[in-house]
């Protein structure tokens, strides 16, 4: 549920990388805010700049070869750009904790995974070795591990994927964080455990009271997690809107082309026959077009979205949209 009380505001994002070939504009100017306990999904295709985002919110760039991003990052009213490397290290995995979208190459596989989870408590709780090791135990009964007293001695290869991924989210909730940055983290399994899991972390949020800032390429999730939605492409924010509003009314032809692009399974749909797609890729980081982004693949384009990039605009209610022809979608919708 949506509180109101901002807890994270990023205002024009951006991260750029030093490459042989040139200058990757891989963030491009991103702003978004996440209220307390609220849900934040963030989607676009790959190559988006979704990731780069998140990385960028918990300042772990730095050995990367990016560039130093431009914009601003406050969480909770502290400017997370501005602080030095240590007072970065308290927040990280503290207040902010994140979970990554492969959870094999996540944990160290020569440690047992109540040791990683025990050894995030004592450095930011500052608890003795068997009162964290306590904590492991809990936290794995908490994400619905059985046995864990048990299973807190195991390798993270003795274990499943949803066990692993149950792993991290344990390890991400340890300091009981503000925020949870979640990168795709169920992409990875089959149907039934992301289902598992996303019921868990909607529990965790409801019993923990954190906000969410939810990544994935799955509409389908972001319908079932999140309270608003930001949708990048190319680097940039496109549309931005409740979810509500995103999936009933979507302004930007980007947006409307990955809602189309989600399989049915009635056979009135527009998506019966052939599954529809969005033509062609997303342009070149490199060379990205002067206009809009979108605009050779975009099936509304003129001669102004060549030449201009449009403004992200509030088109009311704080629906926000990046495109010329918003207004012409909107008429010929009504129409």
């Amino acid at each position: 549920m949506i509180a109101g009380n901002v807890l994270l505001d990023v205002d024009d994002l951006k991260v750029h990388f030093r490459t042989d070939e040139g200058v990757v504009r891989a963030v491009d100017g991103v702003s978004f805010h996440i209220d307390e306990g609220e849900t934040l999904g963030v989607v676009g295709e790959s190559g988006s700049g979704k990731s780069v985002t998140s990385l960028a919110i918990m300042r772990l760039l730095g050995t990367s070869g990016a560039m130093a991003p431009g914009g601003a990052i406050r969480f909770g009213g502290m400017d997370l750009l501005g602080m030095s490397d240590p007072e970065m290290r308290r927040i990280r995995g503290n207040a902010i904790a994140m979970i990554y979208q492969e959870p094999m190459s996540s944990l160290n596989p020569v440690h047992t995974v109540g040791r990683q989870i025990a050894e995030v408590v004592r450095l930011h709780q500052r608890l003795d070795r068997k009162a964290a090791d306590r904590r492991a135990v809990e936290m794995l009964e908490l994400v619905g591990i059985p046995e864990p007293a048990r299973r807190a001695r195991n390798y993270p290869h003795e274990m499943s994927g949803g066990m692993r991924q149950r792993v991290m989210i344990a390890m991400a909730l340890a300091c009981k964080p503000r925020l949870l940055i979640a990168d795709e983290p169920t992409t990875a399994l089959d149907v039934t455990i992301q289902a598992q899991i996303l019921d868990l972390m909607r529990q965790l949020q409801r019993d923990i009271g954190m906000s969410i800032l939810f990544i994935t390429h799955d509409l389908g999730v972001i319908a079932e997690m999140a309270d608003r939605v930001v949708v990048m492409y190319a680097g940039r924010t496109v549309e931005e809107a409740t979810v509500d509003d995103l999936f009933v009314k979507p302004l930007m032809p980007y947006t409307m082309g990955l809602l189309d692009s989600v399989p049915r399974v009635d056979t009135a749909g527009p998506a019966s026959g052939k599954l529809r797609t969005i033509p062609g890729n997303v342009p070149n980081a490199l060379m990205r077009p002067l206009g809009c982004a979108f605009e050779p693949r975009c099936g509304y384009a003129m001669d102004a979205c060549r030449r201009q990039m449009p403004v992200l605009e509030d088109t009311g209610g704080g629906h926000m949209v990046r495109c010329h022809r918003w207004g012409d979608i909107v008429r010929k919708e009504a129409g």
